[in-house]
């Protein structure tokens, strides 16, 4: 039961970074058995398959296939690029935010702070 729970966990947040950060194919390394589950749910008919069709739309490659592989070591994986964002406080100019809450939709516009 425990590992049912773990590989949704893994499933939800691979999906959440893979929106963040974007993603032009997902190499796993870990348990084999968690592993191959991840990878059968990020395919084609899989739970995570609209992610798997949209991420080469996304990363402008939409003639390449997501491609999802299993390696056998943590030193296969390719070096981390994650850099510090400065965020600024200053909201010049025009934004405009939406909040698609479950029951609700919140809007937001901003015009030079304010």
């Amino acid at each position: 039961r425990d590992s049912r729970a773990s590989a949704y966990l893994a499933g939800v947040l691979i999906q959440e970074m893979m929106w963040q950060r974007s993603a032009s194919c997902l190499i796993l390394c870990g348990p084999p058995r968690l592993c191959k589950f991840i990878k059968k749910t990020f395919s084609v008919g899989g739970a995570y398959e609209f992610e798997v069709k949209s991420m080469p739309n996304v990363c402008g490659t939409p003639d390449k296939e997501f491609e999802v592989k299993i390696v056998e070591s943590a030193s296969e994986l390719p070096e981390a690029k994650d850099t510090p964002q400065v965020c600024g406080k200053d909201a010049n100019g025009c934004r405009l935010a939406f909040d698609l809450g479950k029951s609700d939709i919140k809007t937001v516009a901003v015009k030079d702070n304010e």
